[in-house]
């Protein structure tokens, strides 16, 4: 596996990267295909955080794109981390590829790309921004903490079709909060997303 390694404001002495080239590097022994991997160390500056040394590990190929993203108190504890994380993830990721090899009345084989998707998101979207804040909260708010809102990043992708389970799964080696896909057992947009008492939540478009 080809391993880059960076540093964010912050060294990366000798000893960490071959740890880094050689725990990082073995990960691919879990799952057939991972040729690429970024390690980026980063270091937090407040000085009531214990954990200072952060570390993001980005694996990629063959189709697979695994991220984490943890902290330590020192770089080689994060490092420690991260591994243990990535070992988790491939575990699950290897299980899921082993079921889709089995017949699967829901499998899309084919993987296609909705045409559809962009409309299907906003009414996805529309759908948590209803769970997280009713209109009557929204009406109680300050018209400042309305107006001064910003959107900084956008992002343009086109959805997949999978099943719930399978979209619980690509959200959890992304390490996101939340994943919107086409859901393959409704036929319609949906929503995964990790709940406050860390259990998973789905919402569906309304039909």
């Amino acid at each position: 596996m080809d391993v880059t390694i960076s540093g964010r404001n912050v060294e990366v002495p000798g000893d960490v990267q071959e740890a880094v080239r050689s725990k990082i590097g073995h990960l691919d022994r879990f799952l057939f295909g991972l040729d690429r991997a970024a390690v980026v160390f980063r270091a937090e500056k407040n000085p009531r955080i214990s954990d200072k040394e952060q570390i993001e590990v980005t694996l990629e190929g063959h189709g697979h794109h695994i991220r984490c993203k943890v902290s330590g108190s020192d770089q080689h504890q994060a490092l420690d981390r991260a591994v243990s994380k990535l070992e988790k993830q491939l575990r699950k990721l290897k299980t899921q590829v082993v079921k889709r090899r089995r017949p699967n009345p829901h499998r899309d084989d084919s993987r296609q790309l909705l045409s559809r998707g962009a409309d299907e998101a906003l009414q996805a979207l529309d759908a948590v921004a209803g769970a997280d804040i009713g209109d009557e909260d929204v009406d109680e708010l300050p018209a400042a903490d309305l107006t001064e809102l910003v959107i900084v990043k956008r992002k343009s992708f086109e959805l997949m079709n999978m099943t719930p389970e399978a979209a619980a799964l690509r959200m959890q080696l992304l390490d996101h909060p939340f994943f919107l896909f086409h859901n393959v057992e409704t036929g319609r947009c949906g929503v995964v997303y990790v709940r406050d008492d860390h259990t998973l939540g789905l919402i569906d478009e309304g039909g």
